[in-house]
């Protein structure tokens, strides 16, 4: 065979039209071609393989889970916290350019540890922002159409290690050193060594851009040490096909690495018997799933109790801590102690967490009155000083009265007695005050008299000050008594006229009081009836003497002297041609000399009307009139009736001023007076506040309080439309304050088997598991004690519980029995059985698992405690406590005890070194007794009821001695010549998956490890057992075993397990043109001539036995082989792959599509979710009590969420969903 051999053509020219004969064979001449079959031809067959879920019932992708991230800061924890190898640094973060997409972790399920593969949200989140930067804001806000603006052409990697280390050195992301711990076997190392996990990688392809707008990328399947091995473990295998799945619906051109070493281990079909293998397998198939089993008995034995080693399991935790100047106690009382355990296995590591401050901020917060009040009553308070009467009242009727009655009492009366002070001051000042200004009134009224006559005189200039003196009766007149002080003294007008501008200034509202009444209409007016008729006479008289020079004496007299009413009658008659008697004769012989019409329009005419000049006007035009002597004395006499009407009106206005002018003065003093009266009272009140709540503020941190209670500002609810029921809540800003004391957390870790070491240990009980822990992360669970408190006694019980005892500073005992995620509640809680010191003294625990018994042996009282626990009151007593002194002589105590397992008697081991069994049904001791040679320091019973294995130091060596309690008592028991036992470590004895597989476990903190001794017990008793017929100890091995033939054969596993061809079609955008024939091409230097016909009798094997519906889809799938040279030559060192490209948001969203949602799980009468797809106890017990409503919002369908809100919004949706034990 020539080992340069290159596979032809795989799509001649004249094939391209003729899709039939794509079923055939590739030719195998020599022809030359390009590396992949798709670099020259972009011919894509017809395949249609996009589907939703894709979710085969019969065997679904139980173990793979949607990563569900919820975007809450305070719970995010990084998911590769809770992984398997955990202890091991991650070397994907030391390869540059690789991202984990699928990650494999392993968890608890309901037989054992289950893997599970996960989305890698943290890498998988930098790959999308890598290729398109922002679009990935968080699990349920990612931008699938930006991302497909970008596109990505896959090509999918599997194989042998060795020969991906190949390709990655090649690509130039590892160096030499990463290389070797690469390949390095992880499963036979006990040491915890950097390590990549099991999953498929995006890996880019040397100098490629990040940001690229089409990007080539190798999706690699990075195995287990054991995938590739045909007789690996199920869950290895089952991983193995899970992987190759998704490899293989990611990726249409797909690449087979396989290593030399694998290579010449492949074994193929031959030909000519390849019929009869086909069928003989097809049978071998069918009758799997029938065994046929028959009852067999075992040899009878003698008592015999032997050992051989066990598992050791290496855990970084198991380990003496480093020493801390902030730890109270040395260090050694830190270092791992072992849990007790019949069948549950672990131990528990203790840490040191100092006491820190922890603050409930209240921001605006309602909290109802009561809770308030318990604060008020019970913390030590820090209210503000500076806090209004009314919050201060609140908050004294809210609680502090009922906690501070003699300080509020105290308060209210130095209230009061201020209220009164003030009301006092507040009169007083308001006497002096209206005194004072009415002995100003003499000065206020002669300053309003100049004004007024200032404002007449400016308007009627005849008019003069002198006419207006300021007489001594104005003062009389008012209610003022008038003295020799209160008169003013003569003043010039300056000074008078500059008070008033000052009052004015100081009160605006006498000054617009002013010029409102000299500006009013009427102010300068004068209404009186003698003034009006003068007037009226004068303005008449007026025009007839300027109109009417020559006018007759007699008619001026009549109109100034007569009646002018007559006249005007008269006139009217005469211009109507009548005559009346009624005319006087004096002016009937005027008559004949004027025109009577002219003296009727006279007194009609506007300028006779006296109406038609103001007041003002007429008087300042009086001195004008009297150039007429006929009006002159009508002119004084009606000038002395203005005057008259003038002083009046000055005394009455003044008047009205100053009343005016003193009610706003006596107003605005008066609130000042109050106001300052007022504000004298408030800096006392706030003085009398600040002193009372420093006051109860002092008096409140007195004694211990555990929380502070602080109070920047409190009102009460002001919604009016607010229900009744909780109008009773009070809005406060403030914090509780209360500082954590310290603490010391205690961490279970808990020993798990694989799901496959338990089938394992099921069908061979001589096997030897490898077990692996849990406690980091997720999956960790703790408690916390305060110090001086100290756990008695820890035991795991199924069903992940844990029976606790813990002893306070005065060495009170308190017993639990909790789930390990409640435990931690119970004791905040303290809501566990507790038994006072002064009662049991110095006490042994013993606890039997199975009937649930709690015995507290009091060593020097010789009293026996039993306790029964139920599920609903927890520990009960089970009768008054046994006396043991009846047994027991004068000085002898109890040094050791223990249940017999399954049983209700009790061994205990006195300070005689005698070991007797004790009946808590009988009530009495067992006539048996043990007389052991020393004083033990430990003994432990088998979790099968079987044995007594008694621990004794001789010398510097841990012995063992185990004693069948059939025979106990009658013989010498034999030794257990175990090897480098601890000193200082107790030992556990227990078992796994049943009973009767029991394990001896010790701690070795040196080596860090969990390591154990197998013991097989024999008994005198006759044992059958199930058996497969015709078999010995298991099942037939066929007769041609392959052992790597699953690097091909693991195609057939896929398609035998998930659909070929999808019940669901998904739409896609990518087209059609963009896809390229799938292809699987086998990279390895033999044989390549044998793995195109090997490929295509697997497909036929499968069509014909499977009846699955495949369509032409396997049968189109391009099958060769070629050398690493040649794959190089062809996709390394910068070559442009000419294979299908896809949209990068669509090839993502169709990848998370196939992916089942994992958001909760029911375990135990409980629903719990899960936290990014796995179990987390943190989650857990924050959701512990919470109501429906806050356990729907930490339920998230992550991815799905962006493909509903946006990218898929208007696409049909099909859902598949089923219920079961892990779908």
């Amino acid at each position: 065979m020539n080992n340069s051999y290159a596979p032809p053509k795989l799509f001649p020219m004249q094939w391209l039209n003729k899709e039939k004969e794509l079923d055939r064979s590739a030719d195998v001449s020599g022809s030359s071609w390009g590396f992949f079959p798709w670099v020259t031809y972009s011919y894509t067959p017809s395949i249609t393989d996009n589907e939703m879920g894709g979710v085969d019932h019969s065997d679904s992708d139980d173990d793979l889970y949607l990563s569900l991230k919820s975007d809450d800061a305070g719970e995010s924890m990084n998911v590769e916290d809770s992984l398997p190898h955990n202890d091991a640094p991650d070397l994907v973060k030391s390869i540059n350019g690789m991202h984990r997409v699928l990650d494999l972790i392993s968890e608890q399920g309901s037989s054992g540890l289950v893997d599970k593969i996960i989305i890698a949200q943290d890498s998988l989140h930098a790959f999308v922002n890598s290729v398109c930067p922002g679009t990935y804001v968080s699990i349920t806000k990612v931008n699938f159409s930006a991302l497909d603006r970008f596109m990505v052409k896959p090509v999918g990697v599997y194989g042998s290690k060795g020969e991906i280390v190949r390709l990655l050195t090649s690509l130039g992301v590892i160096d030499e050193r990463i290389a070797v711990q690469l390949i390095m076997n992880h499963s036979d190392s006990s040491a915890s060594m950097p390590s990549l996990r099991s999953g498929l990688y995006i890996v880019r392809t040397s100098g490629e851009a990040a940001a690229a707008p089409e990007q080539q990328i190798f999706l690699i399947y990075w195995p287990e040490d054991q995938t590739w091995d045909d007789s690996a473990p199920s869950s290895v295998r089952r991983n193995r096909v899970t992987f190759m799945r998704y490899l293989t619906k990611m990726c249409d051109q797909v690449t087979a690495l396989i290593s030399p070493e694998h290579g010449q281990l492949l074994k193929w079909n031959k030909q000519e018997c390849e019929d009869t293998v086909m069928d003989v397998n097809g049978a071998q198939d069918e009758s799997s799933r029938m065994i046929t089993f028959e009852v067999t008995k075992t040899n009878e034995r003698e008592e015999a109790v032997k050992w051989r080693p066990g598992f050791t399991a290496t855990y970084k935790h198991i380990a003496m801590p480093l020493p801390r100047p902030d730890v109270p106690v040395d260090v050694d009382s830190f270092k791992p102690a072992m849990l007790h355990g019949e069948t549950a296995q672990g131990f528990m590591t203790i840490a040191f967490r100092p006491g820190k401050p922890i603050v409930e901020l209240m921001k605006q917060k309602s909290i109802n009155r009561t809770v308030i009040s318990n604060y008020l009553k019970k913390d030590a308070l820090r209210i503000n000083v500076d806090l209004d009467a009314n919050a201060l009242e609140i908050l004294i009727y809210a609680g502090i009265l009922e906690r501070f009655q003699p300080q509020c009492e105290r308060l209210q009366q130095e209230l009061a007695a201020i209220l009164s002070n003030a009301r006092s001051t507040e009169m007083s000042e308001e006497a002096r005050v209206k005194e004072d200004l009415k002995r100003g009134e003499p000065r206020l009224a002669m300053d309003f008299h100049k004004a007024l006559v200032d404002a007449i005189v400016q308007k009627i200039p005849t008019f003069t000050h002198g006419l207006f003196p300021y007489a001594l009766e104005h003062a009389q007149s008012n209610s003022t008594r008038v003295t020799a002080d209160t008169i003013p003294s003569t003043s010039t007008d300056d000074s008078s006229q500059s008070e008033l501008d000052a009052l004015v200034v100081l009160y605006p509202e006498i000054g617009e009081e002013l010029y409102r009444m000299v500006q009013h209409p009427q102010f300068l007016k004068i209404p009186t009836g003698k003034f009006r008729d003068l007037k009226e006479r004068i303005c008449i008289a007026q025009y007839f003497l300027r109109h009417y020079p020559d006018a007759p004496e007699g008619l001026i007299n009549i109109i100034l002297q007569g009646d002018i009413k007559c006249a005007k009658g008269a006139l009217d008659m005469i211009n109507n041609e009548t005559q009346s008697t009624r005319i006087p004769n004096a002016m009937w012989s005027a008559l004949p000399s004027l025109n009577m019409y002219s003296i009727y329009k006279t007194s009609k005419h506007k300028e006779a009307d006296p109406d038609s000049i103001s007041d003002a006007q007429f008087l300042a035009g009086l001195e004008d009139i009297k150039t007429f002597c006929a009006l002159a004395n009508i002119v004084e006499e009606t000038r002395a009736a203005a005057l008259e009407h003038f002083r009046i009106l000055l005394l009455n206005k003044t008047k009205s001023l100053v009343r005016y002018a003193l009610d706003i003065q006596v107003n605005r003093c008066l609130h000042q007076v109050r106001r300052k009266a007022a504000s004298s009272a408030e800096e006392q009140r706030v003085e009398l506040q600040r002193v009372f709540i420093n006051e109860i503020n002092n008096l409140s941190e007195e004694g211990h309080r555990s929380h502070t209670f602080v109070i920047d500002s409190v009102e009460r609810t002001r919604n009016k439309r607010m229900r009744l029921a909780r109008r009773n809540l009070l809005n406060i800003v403030g914090s509780r304050q209360s500082l954590q004391q310290p603490m010391f957390e205690f961490s279970v870790h808990l020993m798990q088997l694989t799901e496959h070491d338990q089938h394992s240990l099921k069908m061979d009980p001589s096997m030897i598991p490898s077990p692996k822990f849990t406690g980091v992360g997720r999956q960790s669970h703790s408690f916390k004690l305060p110090p001086r408190h100290s756990v008695a006694r820890a035991q795991l019980l199924s069903g992940d519980k844990i029976f606790l005892a813990t002893t306070d500073q005065s060495g009170n005992l308190t017993v639990f029995l909790e789930t390990l995620t409640a435990i931690e509640s119970a004791l905040a809680r303290d809501c566990g059985k507790k038994l006072n010191r002064d009662k049991i003294g110095d006490f042994i625990l013993a606890f039997d698992e199975s009937k649930r018994i709690l015995c507290i042996i009091a060593r020097e009282k010789l009293l026996l405690h039993v306790f029964v626990h139920d599920d609903t009151r927890g520990f009960q007593a089970s009768g008054s406590a046994i006396n043991l002194n009846l047994w027991c002589g004068e000085g002898t105590s109890i040094i050791h005890g223990c249940f017999v397992c399954g049983s209700d008697e009790l061994l205990l081991v006195d300070s005689l070194a005698q070991a007797r069994i004790y009946s808590l049904t009988t009530m009495q001791f067992r006539p048996a007794m043990l007389n052991l040679n020393q004083i033990p320091t430990g003994v432990y019973s088998t979790p099968d009821g079987s044995c007594l294995v008694v621990a004794h130091v001789r010398g510097s060596e841990l012995t063992l001695t185990a004693y069948h309690w059939s025979t106990f008592g009658s013989t010498d028991g034999i030794t257990l010549d175990i090897p480098d036992l601890p000193l200082d470590q107790p030992l556990l004895l227990t078992s796994l998956i049943n009973r009767n597989i029991v394990h001896l476990v010790a701690l070795d903190t040196n080596a860090n490890s969990y390591r154990s001794f197998a013991l097989d017990i024999t008994r005198k008793v006759t044992e059958f057992t199930f058996k497969e017929k015709g078999a010995r100890g298991g099942a037939a091995q066929p007769k041609n075993v392959t052992l790597h033939n699953c690097l091909i054969d693991c195609h057939t596993e896929v398609w035998t397990r998930f659909p070929v061809l999808p019940a669901v079609q998904r739409e896609t955008i990518t087209l059609s043109s963009n896809r390229c024939p799938r292809t699987l091409v086998f990279i390895t230097d033999r044989d390549h001539q044998t793995f195109a016909p090997h490929f295509h009798d697997l497909i036929a094997h499968f069509e014909r036995t499977s009846k699955k519906p495949t369509g032409n889809l396997l049968k189109s799938i391009i099958v060769s082989a070629t050398t690493y040279a040649a794959f190089a030559n062809a996709l390394l060192g910068g070559a442009k792959w000419s294979v299908s490209k896809f949209r990068a948001g669509e090839w993502l969203a169709e990848f998370l599509c196939l992916i089942p949602i994992q958001i909760a799980v029911t375990k135990e009468n409980r629903f719990i979710p899960l936290k990014d797809g796995i179990y987390s106890t943190q989650l857990e017990k924050s959701l512990l009590g919470a109501d429906v409503n806050r356990i729907v919002d930490f339920l998230s369908f992550g991815w799905y969420e962006s493909l509903f809100q946006s990218y898929m919004a208007k696409k049909p949706v099909k859902v598949v969903s089923s219920m079961g034990e892990q779908s």
